[in-house]
């Protein structure tokens, strides 16, 4: 997202905040556009991380919502873990965040992550950058727990995860470019 005469760009990564942040960006008149086939290169990109196996949490939640939603859970076996755990991937809500940086000039960016700060974090950044708002208190929107189903799924993962160290392991060994670049990067504080 960004607006034609800002020098700052939104760069949308499902499951961090963004049903949050896209509307706060709305608010002052953003698009939606694409950084690559838009060339938005030059502008200054707003990312928002989020750990890796939380935000899958919520992701495979979300797809499972989306995709299966009335799926018998009751009769879920360890063959169907197999494969979830397999593939890990389904669509963008639980894929690696890394993805959505691709050819970034990642010197040019301000990173945020996704936690209980986040909010305060983000409306000091706007306010530090002509765009005074009070979005720190502003609800977050689509949480997880917020919805039975979604909740019903992330709970049965979570709780999978929790029991099963070898499904832990596959997600962090899948996820080790996030974690890797997460580690490697400053967050705003401000």
């Amino acid at each position: 997202m960004s607006k034609s005469d800002s020098t700052l760009m939104y760069v949308h990564i499902p499951k961090n905040a963004s049903s949050w942040t896209k509307p706060n960006f709305l608010n002052w008149g953003w698009s939606f556009y694409n950084y690559h086939t838009d060339n938005l290169y030059h502008k200054h990109a707003i990312v928002v991380l989020r750990d890796p196996i939380e935000r899958w949490l919520s992701g495979i939640a979300e797809y499972m919502f989306l995709k299966h939603k009335d799926l018998d859970t009751a009769n879920l076996n360890n063959e169907y873990f197999n494969l979830v755990f397999e593939r890990i991937a389904f669509d963008d809500h639980t894929d690696l965040q890394v993805l959505f940086l691709q050819n970034l000039n990642l010197s040019n960016c301000t990173f945020f992550w996704c936690d209980t700060e986040y909010r305060k974090n983000f409306s000091n950044f706007l306010n530090s950058n002509s765009m005074p708002n009070n979005y720190d208190s502003y609800d977050y929107q689509h949480v997880t727990k917020d919805d039975p189903v979604r909740f019903k799924f992330k709970k049965i993962f979570q709780e999978i995860l929790e029991n099963n160290s070898k499904y832990k392991q596959q997600l962090e060994w899948y996820f080790e470019k996030d974690y890797k670049f997460i580690n490697s990067i400053n967050f705003y504080a401000g």
